[in-house]
């Protein structure tokens, strides 16, 4: 059964006098109140209606007040506790703190506004403990809502290192919250393809978690349905410029490698650019056009490069780019750059060079915005 509700006071002494005097004094309060002279009893009514504030004497024959205490805090550890005691000595008011955790104590005789106004801090301090233990609930609820957004963002995510069919691939994804707005993928296509997305929704945090997912079923149902890259890409930004508000856009990186041609077609909606280290050093590959999310009619241009199996293509959020040091500089593109420029590594070296050379530049291991790297190698003789 639960418990009865409605309860502000419970008022427990062994003298009918007290606790009539007790009533009279807090009447003014408008308070929902209950007393009785039995303590057993109080501990009954302690168990099923769990009162606000509670109220003992000290002094009562089979069970005195540190034992009625000591039993609120154990079925009603809300209540707060108030001691009545004419003449407390040491031993009482130490099982008091103790024993009972008691917000005040109050000598008999009592001042009656002082009574009165201690009763009524005592309901604030409970209101005040319940909107606390309330919201720090909330705050638990949303912390393993949060945890279970970022676990289904692993569990849908690629691999952190793949072996494809037409090259090799590593990916590193690290929220600055619990879930992420950066958005990554690696789809094996057909024909000798790959799509390699990564992408950056405006905020981070659950909210901008929802888009990232709904952009990935918008750009996968696209590649699912053999639709070509500029097509995929309109659709997507006409939904979005639709669902998204609030000022939120995405920006993408969004690239095709073919294998059998040794070309990588691509289009970049206001993302950073992504690079590519080779032998004739490292290039970028500039935006092609507006964040998703923005205008309906926006026209992204498609673009197309040679990436051979000399080469590295490296794709990247701005939580690389805009972390800080302890002078407040960027990492900046030049600091990315600078991790290319001995030449192109295997992804895994290049990634765990990139994350280095981060951590030498702030000094830190901190995370101030959500952090998506991809690094992608074309495989020697692949179809």
């Amino acid at each position: 059964m639960g418990k009865e509700a409605g309860l502000d006071v419970l008022l427990v002494d062994d003298e009918p006098r007290i606790l009539s005097a007790l009533r009279r004094v807090l009447a003014p309060l408008d308070l929902a109140i209950e007393a009785t002279e039995d303590p057993r009893r109080a501990v009954g009514i302690l168990g099923a209606r769990s009162p606000r504030v509670l109220v003992t004497d000290y002094h009562m024959p089979g069970m005195d007040g540190v034992a009625v205490l000591r039993e609120a805090r154990r079925l009603s550890p809300g209540t707060v506790r108030i001691l009545l005691t004419a003449g407390a000595d040491t031993r009482q008011i130490v099982d008091a703190i103790n024993v009972g955790r008691i917000f005040r104590f109050v000598p008999k005789p009592w001042d009656d506004d002082a009574l009165a106004a201690l009763v009524r801090e005592a309901i604030d301090a409970y209101d005040v403990q319940r909107r606390q233990a309330s919201a720090a609930e909330e705050r638990g609820s949303l912390r393993m809502a949060l945890r279970r957004v970022r676990k289904l963002q692993i569990e849908l995510g690629p691999p952190v290192h793949a072996a494809l069919e037409t090259g090799e691939v590593a990916c590193a994804s690290t929220p600055c919250e619990h879930a992420t707005g950066d958005y990554l993928d690696v789809l094996p296509l057909d024909r000798g393809r790959t799509a390699l997305l990564v992408g950056d929704v405006a905020g981070h945090g659950v909210e901008a978690a929802i888009f990232v997912f709904e952009a990935r079923a918008l750009l996968r149902w696209g590649f699912g349905e053999g639709d070509d890259l500029d097509v995929i890409l309109s659709r997507a930004n006409r939904v979005l410029c639709r669902d998204m508000r609030g000022g939120r856009f995405l920006t993408l990186f969004a690239a095709v490698h073919d294998a059998r041609t040794g070309m990588l077609e691509y289009m970049n909606a206001g993302h950073l650019p992504a690079l590519v280290a080779g032998g004739t050093g490292v290039r970028e590959l500039e935006r092609t056009g507006l964040p998703l999310g923005l205008m309906e009619d926006a026209r992204h241009e498609l673009r197309r490069v040679p990436l051979g199996p000399g080469d590295l293509l490296l794709a990247y959020t701005d939580g690389l780019t805009e972390a800080r040091d302890a002078g407040d500089e960027f990492f900046g593109i030049e600091g990315v750059k600078a991790t290319l420029a001995g030449g192109p590594l295997r992804p895994v070296e290049q990634l765990r060079a990139v994350t280095d050379a981060l951590l030498a530049f702030t000094g830190e291991d901190a995370t101030t915005d959500d952090l998506t790297l991809l690094a992608y190698r074309p495989r020697a003789g692949a179809r």
